[in-house]
């Protein structure tokens, strides 16, 4: 903790639990995900932390919008990966410990060592799959937990790695006012909820599943599946009865929106519930239509973090928003400039 600040009232870090790693994403920039990250740096003192963003983070003006935004603060041990461009802007003295490989445009990814206390920027790998690796690199390097700033409408960084959590951003920054913000906040955590199959026939075939599509009964027993010369599928030949397609890129809208306009009952699984792109009308015409969602593997959002102020000068009124958020999803709503 910075000499003179006091001790900050346990928001995140009981919501989060023992999970690593923690995901911070958004639903737009300037949603509050940095502020949420400072926040849980501080209710988790005591840990060794490692972090890393897939945008860049900590400096104090952003460099895309121009709007201000919240420095970094670390202390002493705390591991972090970042491009070695930035180096000359973090004031905390440093070590290097692991390089990456990871190529930016502001150089190399290398793993640093906080050895005092002090402000850091965030340049981390920008792909998925190399945040997986990244962890293990945190964990071997003698991290408790790992922390990612993730980016606006990036959810698939929620899926880095198993046994992890997400906090999910929100705020006034994103187009519309409350009503809007928490329709749009229960679409992103009801595809987060999608359930796991419960037949364990189906869970097998699925976690097993290497190809971009497949078809399956609701037991699991693999059923022929029509394409394209694209290789899509030949959504008029997909049966009538109820039964389940796999799908291991992204779920988009119009994939939904054509599901939907034939009506059969049919199971759309994904690897996660990162994979469910549709947006709000779509996924509802699907569901509406005797559609279904799945996820091989579930995630979870741990909170949702409120921020009814916008960097843009448009905000919210505080409570409006908090009252709004609550009564559309059973997550833990938050604010984090709560003291």
């Amino acid at each position: 903790m910075r000499e003179g600040e006091r001790a900050v009232k346990p928001l995140l870090a009981p919501l989060v639990g023992d999970a690593s790693p923690v995901t911070v994403i958004g639903l737009c920039k300037n949603a509050g995900k940095t502020t949420a990250l400072c926040r849980l740096i501080r209710e988790l003192e005591g840990e060794t932390l490692a972090m890393t963003s897939v945008g860049r983070d900590g400096e104090r003006t952003d460099v895309v919008t121009g709007t201000e935004k919240p420095e970094i603060w670390v202390p002493a041990g705390t591991l972090f990966a970042t491009a070695r461009g930035l180096l000359p802007l973090c004031d905390a003295t440093v070590e290097v410990d692991r390089v990456t490989g990871v190529m930016t445009p502001l150089g190399p990814v290398a793993v640093f060592r906080a050895l005092s206390d002090g402000y850091i920027q965030l340049a981390g790998p920008s792909a998925v799959a190399q945040l997986a690796p990244l962890a293990g690199t945190f964990r071997e390097l003698g991290a408790d937990r790992v922390l990612i700033d993730g980016a606006a409408g990036r959810k698939s960084l929620a899926g880095a790695e198993p046994g992890g959590c997400a906090i999910l951003c929100v705020g006034a920054s994103m187009d519309g006012g409350a009503a809007v913000i928490a329709a749009e906040t229960a679409h992103t955590c009801a595809l987060f909820a999608a359930p796991e199959p419960e037949e364990p026939g189906l869970r097998a075939a699925l976690a097993a599943e290497q190809e971009r599509f497949a078809l399956f009964t609701l037991e699991g027993e693999r059923l022929p599946l029509e394409r394209e010369e694209s290789g899509q599928p030949l959504w008029g030949a997909l049966p009538r009865e109820k039964c389940v397609l796999w799908v291991a890129g992204g779920v988009t809208s119009p994939m939904l929106r054509t599901l939907a306009r034939r009506g059969a009952p049919t199971v759309v699984a994904a690897p996660d519930a990162t994979h469910f792109l549709a947006d709000r009308s779509s996924t509802a015409a699907f569901f509406r239509g005797g559609g279904s969602l799945q996820a091989a593997r579930r995630l979870t959002i741990a909170a949702v973090c409120a921020n009814p102020w916008s960097a843009y000068g448009k905000h919210l009124d505080r409570e409006e928003l908090l009252s709004a958020l609550r009564a559309a999803v059973e997550v833990p709503v938050v604010d984090v400039r709560e003291v």
